[in-house]
Formats: C-alpha cells, structure tokens, sequence
C-alpha cells in the first residue's frame, strides 16, 4: 500500500474491514498532480498476496464514459456523429419497436425511452453456437475456440437491441439504460468502421498512454490472450449463468455474450489510469489542451433537460440530496462530472477544485448481496474532502 492521504488510506482500510469489498484502490489528482494512490485487500487467485497498483478491475459501466461517450465526443467534434439526428439513419434496423425518433443525445442522456436493463445473454446461452461461451469451465472450448460462439452472441445481442421496443417516447424519463449504451456502441462502429475495442484503444486510451485500460475482446482471441497472460485481474462475481468465479473475464454478461467488449461495459484498468483519464477530461473542461475536444466537452458536460434527470451527454451530476460523490464535492459554480459501475468503481471530476477522484473495489465478490457500498461511496469523498480541506 502506497498513501498520500493518510486519512483517505484509512478510511479505505476500514472499508475492507467492514466487507464493503475484499479489494479497494483509489487514486485522487489535484491540479494534474497524483496527491494519492493506495490499494487495500488481496488476491485469493492464482495465490493468495497483497493487492498491488498494477492490478486491474473490471470497470463496469465507467466503460460508458472512458470509452463509448468519449468517442463519441471526438466524432462530435469532427462532425462525423449528430447529436440530435435519428440513430435509424446510420445503424439501419434501430427504427423498430418505434425507436425511428431517438437520437445519439438520447442515447447519451438516458433519455431514449429505452428500458434499464434485459438478459439478452440468455438467447446467447441458450443457442447452439453461442451457448458455448456459457458452459461450465471443464467443458468449454480453449479460448481461442470461442470465437465463433462471441461472434454469433454479439449478432444475437445486436438483432435484439435492435428490435427492443421504446417503454416511454424519447425525451420524457431519464431510466439509466444499459440497452441504450449498447445501442450507442454498435452506431460509433458504423461510423468508425472498426470494433469498438480498437477504436477506444487508438483513439483514446493509447493516445492518453493508458497502457493497462483495455477491452478483453474475445472477438481477438490472441491479442486478449497475450494481455491476459501477463496481467492480474482482481476477481469479481461467481457466476452462475458460466458456472465459475469471473476473473480475467468481463463480469457483464451481455458483454461477455459479445465476447467481453460493448458499449456498456467491458473495460479494466487500475485507479491510476482511471484517474489520468478523468484529468483529460478536466483539463478539456478548463479550456486547457486535451485530447478531449473542449466544445463538445462542454456540451457533455451540461445536464441534460429531461425532467426529473441528473445526467449530462454520459456523464451523471451530483443530485442536491444524497450523492455518491459526498455533501462537500461538486458543490461549487462549476460543478461535476462523474459514473459509477456496478462491480463497485467511480470516476468524479470536481470542475472547481480541479479534482479527480477514481475509487475502484470489486464489492460483488464474491456475491452481490452486500450493498454496503452505497454508504460508503459517499462517506469516501467526503473523507476526500476532509483531507483536503475542500468544502
């Protein structure tokens, strides 16, 4: 364990104690400067040790805003995405189930009409060639052999995006919806024309030289095999749906369906490189040079006006009640910018203080029944805030 906040590495100490998660890492930037990193726990697997800086957490849903709406941003700013035009019109087959109006702002803002959350992983399980994917450890194919199952999952999980009818007509709820994420994903890969794995990968993350951020795409069986091979991955749930603790592999399973990589999820990395990213995007929202283009961060950045809504274009914003990034953060002219995931990661950029928060732990191992995170989330940054003498 490293520190910085002596403060910040104790309140983090005492998480693990408490089973908030088996494994926690944060790391905080002030003004572009690192002020503190630690990792707390251990890894069961291969062999028990010491969580280390360089093991990677499955991202979760922070794969909305690191990867999908930061494309999406760069193809604003180029003039190849249009918020505000009909998805239908460059990802042909969207238009079904009354979807001809949703744009990619929707998309972004939550606001598509579009439901939460479906199990499309269960076509994926339950067909002949897909179902490979999900059968236990000892009967499934070698790696390299699933390629033929993704591929067939990711086509089932794209005609069933497609066709998912609208709940509610587009801009009049704000439901935080996976779908519509996925849905993002597959309209940048038919204006990109390449995966969204390699698309993040060159535009973004090796750009902002975050070697250890990666899609594990089992579409790319040898590159994902060479990744993994000399990686450590912190291990997240066990899985009933493939018989197994996930670990090295993306716990989402529409994802995995697809082979490990969507619009919605799929990324690991550590808190140091989450954190980086964040500071691309405040530095962008400074008006300083980024590879974020500075007017469509703006744009991203601005709360969305569906009634009832906290988000922006990807991004959440803190709600004046409870909000995970705590009661003294984000609370000035400026405001904030954040996302959380579901195994137990989050991003927040404080605009004022011209902070950076990344808080990565993997609460669902091995279950998801614990929601102790949901207080502790909030009670984390304000204990940022404490340290550092911020509101």
């Amino acid at each position: 364990m490293s520190a910085g906040l002596p403060a910040v590495a104790n309140a983090l100490e005492e998480a693990r104690r408490e089973g908030v998660a088996p494994a926690l890492s944060a790391a905080i930037f002030r003004r572009g400067t690192a002020v503190h990193a630690s990792w707390h726990g251990e890894l069961p697997a291969p062999a028990p040790r010491p969580l280390g800086r360089d093991d990677l957490f499955d991202l979760a849903s922070l794969t909305k805003v690191m990867a999908t709406a930061t494309l999406a941003a760069l193809l604003v700013d180029e003039g190849a995405l249009d918020l505000d035009a009909p998805v239908a019109a460059r990802l042909p087959g969207f238009e079904a189930g009354g979807k001809a109006g949703v744009t990619a702002r929707h998309l972004l803002a939550h606001s598509s009409g579009l439901p939460g959350w479906r199990p499309y992983f269960e076509a994926a399980a339950a067909d002949p060639a897909a179902g490979a994917a999900f059968l236990p450890p000892a009967e499934r194919p070698p790696f390299a052999g699933l390629r033929v199952a993704f591929r067939r999952g990711r086509e089932l999980v794209r005609a069933a995006v497609l066709a998912e009818p609208l709940e509610a007509p587009p801009g009049t709820r704000a439901v935080y919806s996976d779908p519509g994420f996925l849905a993002l994903g597959f309209l940048l890969e038919e204006l990109l024309g390449e995966p969204l794995s390699a698309a993040a990968e060159r535009r973004v993350l090796l750009p902002l030289g975050l070697r250890s951020t990666f899609f594990l795409d089992g579409l790319d069986p040898e590159r994902r095999w060479r990744r993994a091979e000399v990686r450590t991955f912190v291990p997240t749930e066990a899985c009933q749906h493939r018989h197994e603790v996930n670990q090295g592999a993306v716990n989402d399973d529409n994802a995995w369906a697809m082979g490990g990589a969507a619009g919605h999820a799929g990324l690991f990395s550590n808190a140091l490189e989450v954190a980086a990213f964040g500071h691309a995007w405040l530095q962008a929202l400074r008006g300083r040079p980024s590879l974020v283009p500075a007017r469509a961060a703006a744009e991203f950045a601005r709360r969305d006006p569906t009634p009832g809504s906290t988000r922006a274009l990807g991004w959440d914003t803190p709600s004046a009640e409870a909000s995970s990034f705590g009661t003294r953060l984000g609370r000035g002219k400026r405001g904030a910018i954040g996302h959380l995931g579901f195994t137990g990661t989050s991003l927040w950029i404080d605009l004022d203080a011209e902070l950076v928060v990344a808080l990565l732990t993997n609460r669902i191992h091995p279950s998801r029944d614990s929601e102790k995170i949901r207080a502790f989330r909030p009670h984390f940054h304000d204990v940022v805030a404490e340290a550092l003498g911020i509101g």
